[in-house]
């Protein structure tokens, strides 16, 4: 058997192995056609992760941000109607939610209640308390609505 004789038997091997390479060619250049995508999708994903993970903060700013929120309940049962009293509590609760202080649902079923209260006695919508607002907003995504109706009104 001479080699052309040899080729020609073995041209089907020869046809699957070139189609093997190829494909293994093609598979690979689309698969780095599509890295960027890949990689943006990671770093999605990561701050995504960041973002929900819990802070590490020190044991004062822990103990201050309580304070803060005791007080602002306190001040806030004694002059429901007051702007800052409003303010102070909706920052107070949407920090500590915000820092794991305070479980979410609590933080939510308070703030509801202040939102409540606002929607029935309406009162002066100052600058501090539309800030106020905003951070509520940002914590607590279900009352943005709620909130954003709130913060327009004359």
């Amino acid at each position: 058997m001479t080699f052309r004789e040899g080729l020609l038997k073995a041209r089907g091997q020869i046809t699957f192995i070139a189609a093997l390479a190829i494909s293994t060619g093609i598979i690979i250049y689309l698969e780095t056609l599509d890295t960027e995508q890949r990689i943006q999708g990671r770093a999605a994903t990561e701050l995504a992760r960041q973002r929900n993970a819990p802070l590490s903060i020190s044991p004062e700013i822990s103990a201050k941000v309580r304070a803060n929120l005791q007080r602002s309940e306190e001040i806030y049962s004694s002059e429901p109607n007051a702007a800052a009293s409003r303010a102070a509590l909706l920052t107070s609760l949407a920090t500590a939610v915000q820092l794991s202080i305070l479980r979410p649902e609590d933080g939510l079923t308070r703030v509801q209640k202040v939102i409540a209260d606002m929607e029935r006695r309406t009162g002066e919508i100052t600058p501090v308390l539309v800030s106020a607002l905003g951070a509520a907003a940002v914590a607590f995504p279900s009352l943005q609505d709620r909130i954003a109706n709130l913060a327009s009104a004359p």
